[in-house]
């Protein structure tokens, strides 16, 4: 054969390599074009389901927690807990699905990291216990608190022993968890050791990269950790993982300290004095029945004096009034919205608006989300929970006072 027919067999060679080349880059494209589209159908679907069950889980939560303040026999209590406990699981269920579809808003608030942990190990108990797999826990008594989305960072923790649970159940049928926590310097670590097969060099360097899979097709979208990554960066804090091929893997989460809290000599964090409700008036907008009638009976039961209206017309000239130290503001209202009436407010008494605090179900439409991001206003995603919402409001009052 001659020197120009094997010349031009190779440059039909690389030619077929590079065609080869472009149609797998293509291909990895249109996956990741598609599975974009499969994440932005998942972030619409789950606002519909925010939106729709929201109401209703506040109402339950509410109810439930005034039921548990009444005198109730032992067994009917312990069925009301779980109530109250099946209604906040089906809300964890919904903010994880909204963090994942990066449809939730940031609600950062002093956490305990301790708690996160147990919580996140109490959602898998059942599961990790039938995989045959024992956890262990180590984890650092007194750690300060720091300051973050509850939600998202138990989102991370759960994703982490997910992901360990798996490539333990896929090596050997069963494994050993160990998460410890500590402090080091003015930082929180938290770490998650498994004894699963572990990760090469090579994945390591891809293990948060979006859309980077080891499982097969089907089977994973490869966004999860790089959706944690996202989370604990929005947290100024670290995630990085350490592993040696089939010696397992550890997971660390390191997350800063809230600066300046005040300690007692047992190291324990000192909590401020809770100011009575005394005679604070609060008003509820809310076209919701039942939100009026279990909010309103909660706060009047805490000390407050409430009074409420069911849409925004009627609630207007009682704010214009100024008698309210407060004013708990439905985002979504028949006729006029919570956001139409602020700023109506604004413009007459801007005063005023401080005291609006607004209360809403959804926070997945695009000018929801723009009105409370720009005007850094306080808001309540429902549902909530009382003790949060007392303790926000003893915080909103302690800053008038002061």
């Amino acid at each position: 054969m001659s020197e120009r027919k094997l010349s031009k067999g190779k440059v039909r060679g690389k030619s077929a390599q590079r065609l080869r080349k472009i149609d797998k880059e293509t291909a990895e494209l249109q996956q990741r074009a598609l599975a974009s589209s499969h994440l932005a159908s998942l972030g619409e679907l789950a606002s519909g389901i925010a939106h729709e069950v929201n109401n209703p889980l506040a109402s339950i939560v509410l109810y439930t927690q005034l039921l548990m303040e009444e005198d109730l026999p032992a067994k009917t209590k312990s069925d009301v807990m779980s109530i109250y406990e099946s209604a906040v699981r089906a809300i964890n269920i919904i903010r994880r699905l909204l963090t994942f579809a990066r449809q939730q808003l940031q609600q950062k608030m002093a956490t305990d990291i301790n708690e996160m942990v147990a919580v996140t190990l109490e959602l898998r108990k059942y599961a990790l216990e039938t995989s045959n797999i024992r956890v262990r826990t180590e984890l650092a008594p007194g750690l300060p608190l720091t300051l973050a989305d509850a939600g998202q960072i138990q989102q991370v923790f759960l994703n982490i022993v997910l992901n360990a649970e798996a490539e333990m159940k896929l090596r050997h049928g069963k494994g050993s968890l160990f998460i410890t926590t500590e402090l080091v310097d003015n930082t929180i670590k938290v770490s998650f050791t498994d004894d699963g097969p572990g990760i090469t060099p090579e994945n390591m360097r891809k293990i948060f990269d979006p859309f980077f899979t080891t499982r097969e097709v089907g089977e994973g979208t490869g966004l999860g950790l790089s959706i944690c990554h996202g989370i604990v960066a929005d947290h100024d804090g670290k995630i990085y993982a350490e592993s040696e091929a089939g010696k397992g893997a550890t997971f660390y989460v390191e997350l800063p300290v809230i600066p300046c809290q005040a300690a007692d000599k047992k190291g324990q964090l000192v909590q401020p004095n809770t100011l009575k409700a005394g005679n604070r008036r609060i008003l509820i907008v809310d076209d919701e029945v039942s939100i009026l009638d279990s909010l309103s009976r909660l706060l009047v039961k805490h000390g407050y004096r409430v009074d409420t209206a069911d849409n925004c017309l009627s609630a207007q000239d009682m704010i214009l009034s100024g008698k309210y130290d407060c004013i708990l503001l439905d985002i979504k209202l028949p006729g006029m919205s919570g956001i139409e009436l602020y700023e109506e407010i604004k413009n007459v008494d801007a005063s005023l608006v401080r005291k609006i605090a607004f209360i809403t179900g959804n926070i997945m439409e695009r000018e929801t989300r723009q009105f409370l991001q720009e005007n850094r206003v306080t808001y309540f995603v429902k549902p909530f929970e009382m003790k949060q919402l007392i303790k926000e409001l003893d915080n909103l009052f302690s800053q008038e006072d002061g």
